[in-house]
C-alpha cells in the first residue's frame, strides 16, 4: 500500500519560500509511477542547503523554489511506493523553469511510452532555461526528443571513477553535480564550495576537489579554475597532483596547461599565493612566525623565514616591524 508523505508541494512552499530582496529560480523536477526518491530528493535538499548558506551572507542572491510535477499532477508512487505530491507539468502556473530535470528510477520504461507526458516535457523543455537528468531520466528525454542542456559539465563517467558504478551512485552523483553546477553559476565559487563540503559524505569527499570542473569547459577556464583552487587552499599541505585533480588532468598536461595561461608553473603559483597569504597575516595579526608557517602551508618557521626572505631580502620579523611602523621602503 502507498503512502502519501509531506514532500509534496505545501512542504516547498514553506522550504523554498522567496525573501523580497532576493531573485527567485524556479526549478522542476519532472517525476513519473516508479521514479527515484533518492536523486529528487538529493537534488532538493541541496538546493535548500544553498538557499540556508546564502541567508546569511549575501543579500541579494538566489531563492531555489523546487517544484515536483508530473504529466497529470496529484500523487505519484516512487519505486519503493512512497507517494508524494506533484503538480501538473504544463499547467498555468508553470509555462517555463530555469532549470528542468528529470528523475530516473525503475519506472522510466513505461514513463517512456506515456504520450501525454512526452508532449507535456517536450512543451516544457523548450521553454526552460536548462534540462537536465538525473540516472536513467535520461531516456525519458531520448524518448521525447529532447537534448540535454545544462551547465554541468562534469558527466557520468567523472563520477563512476570516483565512487561506485551503480545505478543508484548515479542517480546521487548527477543530483550532486547538477545541484553543485547551478550553484557555482548562479552565486558563484565560495558558496559552491561551502554546499560540496556540507553535501560530501565518506563516499564522495571528492566533492569540493571535483567542483572545480563543474561547468568549466575550455581549457582557458580549467587553467583559472585551478589557479583560483590554490589560492583558496594554499594553506593547506597540498601538492600539483591535487591541483591537477581538480580539473581531471594528468599532471603532466596540468603543468604545461598551468604554464601557458597563467604564466607561472603551479609551484611557483601556490608558492607566491602562500607568501601573499604569509605578508597578511604578519600585518594583520600577531601570530608568532611558527604558526604563521603552518597556517600557510610552509610547514615551519625555518623553511618559511629561508623562503621569505629569498622573496623579500628581509625576515618575516622585519617584514611585519617594518609594515606595521609605516616604513614601506
Amino acid at each position: 500500500m502507498s503512502h502519501v508523505t509531506a514532500f509534496g508541494d505545501a512542504e516547498f512552499n514553506n522550504l523554498y519560500h522567496a525573501a523580497e530582496e532576493r531573485s527567485t529560480k524556479l526549478i522542476g523536477i519532472v517525476l513519473y509511477d516508479g521514479f527515484s526518491l533518492l536523486g529528487a530528493g538529493t537534488l532538493a535538499e541541496a538546493l535548500h542547503i544553498a538557499n540556508e548558506l546564502q541567508s546569511s551572507i549575501l543579500s541579494n542572491g538566489v531563492t531555489y523554489s523546487v517544484r515536483l510535477v508530473s504529466a497529470r499532477g496529484g500523487a505519484i508512487a516512487c519505486s519503493s511506493s512512497v507517494c508524494v505530491w506533484t503538480e501538473r507539468l504544463g499547467g498555468q502556473r508553470f509555462q517555463g523553469f530555469d532549470a528542468l530535470y528529470i528523475a530516473g528510477g525503475a519506472g522510466v520504461t513505461r514513463a517512456a511510452a506515456d504520450e501525454g507526458l512526452l508532449d507535456s516535457l517536450r512543451i516544457a523543455c523548450s521553454q526552460s532555461g536548462a534540462v537536465g537528468s538525473l540516472g536513467n531520466g535520461d531516456a525519458l528525454l531520448a524518448a521525447a526528443g529532447v537534448a540535454r542542456r545544462d551547465w554541468a559539465s562534469v558527466g557520468r563517467g567523472v563520477w563512476g571513477a570516483a565512487t561506485s558504478k551503480s545505478t543508484t551512485s548515479t542517480e546521487r552523483g548527477d543530483a550532486l553535480i547538477n545541484s553543485l553546477a547551478l550553484v557555482k553559476r548562479d552565486l558563484g565559487y565560495d558558496i559552491a564550495t561551502a554546499l560540496a563540503d556540507r553535501l560530501a559524505s565518506s563516499n564522495d569527499q571528492h566533492l569540493p576537489i571535483m567542483l572545480s570542473t563543474i561547468g568549466t569547459t575550455t581549457l582557458a577556464e580549467k587553467a583559472q579554475e585551478s589557479a583560483r583552487w590554490l589560492e583558496r587552499n594554499c594553506g593547506r599541505p597540498i601538492s600539483v597532483g591535487d591541483a591537477a585533480r581538480t580539473v581531471a588532468m594528468s599532471e603532466r598536461n596540468f603543468l604545461r596547461l598551468f604554464k601557458r595561461e597563467i604564466g607561472l608553473t603551479p609551484s611557483q603559483y601556490l608558492l607566491r599565493a602562500r607568501l601573499n597569504l604569509s605578508c597578511e597575516l604578519l600585518v594583520k595579526s600577531d601570530l608568532p612566525i611558527d604558526k604563521i608557517a603552518r597556517r600557510t602551508g610552509l610547514t615551519n618557521g625555518e623553511r618559511f623565514s629561508k623562503v621569505f626572505r629569498k622573496q623579500f631580502l628581509m625576515s618575516p620579523t622585519e617584514y611585519r616591524s617594518r609594515r606595521k611602523s609605516g616604513d614601506t621602503a
